[in-house]
């Protein structure tokens, strides 16, 4: 059964950057006490932990989110055939669902309770319907339900992110740092006895965005499929 959801923000995060100062300066073996690169490297990591999060589909810091599920429903007199095995929230994993409110008709609306009326499958952003009776998993009826709880991978400011969407970041911030200044159209450079010098121009082969197919292969199990 098509379903819609509104999701709106209650908490944001503090920044969504996926990696930290200290870290890409490390793999770029600058001196924490040489500070002349920081403004710049703070921007890269913002800039690239955006583009990562936009070819993911998704917000990877832990926020405080609400969403009104719709399910379909035929015209008046409202009949439906069906119900929903699961009520599929809009962001996952989920850290703590903070209250679920079942709207079966205006003014009249139920809150249901974690362990008791639905379980959460916490990594795929499940909600289960719990039958009361047999206590063995039904379905949801098609009625407007809202959903307040905390979802992402890390806490910003004090959390770490998964090891490998940091080091995804952190091998773009090291690219756009050590091509920063030179001519991105330069294809070849030399000099006989010394040396020759030559980048690649455009997309590497296999690759069709912003991100380089072994970027792009590390960060696939994080992407979320657009609705079509």
């Amino acid at each position: 059964m098509p379903v819609r959801i509104v999701s709106t923000v209650v908490t944001a995060a503090s920044n969504y950057d996926l990696t930290t100062l200290e870290n890409i300066k490390d793999d770029l073996a600058i001196p924490n006490t040489d500070t002349s690169s920081d403004a710049t490297l703070a921007r890269f990591i913002t800039e690239q932990s955006a583009l990562v999060a936009q070819y993911c589909n998704r917000v990877f810091p832990i926020e405080t989110v609400k969403d009104v599920i719709y399910p379909d429903r035929d015209p008046y007199p409202y009949q439906v055939t069906g119900m929903l095995s699961e009520l599929q929230l809009s962001r996952w994993p989920v850290v703590s669902v903070i209250s679920v409110t079942d709207t079966v008709a205006v003014n009249n609306s139920n809150t249901l309770v974690a362990g008791t009326d639905f379980v959460v499958d916490a990594a795929n952003g499940w909600l289960t319907k719990i039958d009361p009776n047999t206590e063995y998993p039904t379905g949801w009826s098609p009625d407007q339900y809202t959903i307040q709880y905390q979802a992402g991978y890390f806490e910003a400011g004090s959390g770490t992110p998964p090891a490998d969407l940091e080091m995804a970041v952190l091998r773009l911030v090291t690219a756009r740092f050590k091509a920063r200044g030179r001519d991105p159209f330069l294809r070849s450079q030399g000099e006989p006895g010394v040396g020759q010098e030559q980048y690649w121009i455009g997309a590497l082969p296999g690759q069709t965005g912003a991100i380089p197919p072994d970027i792009a292969s590390i960060l696939e199990k994080y992407r979320v499929p657009l609705a079509t």
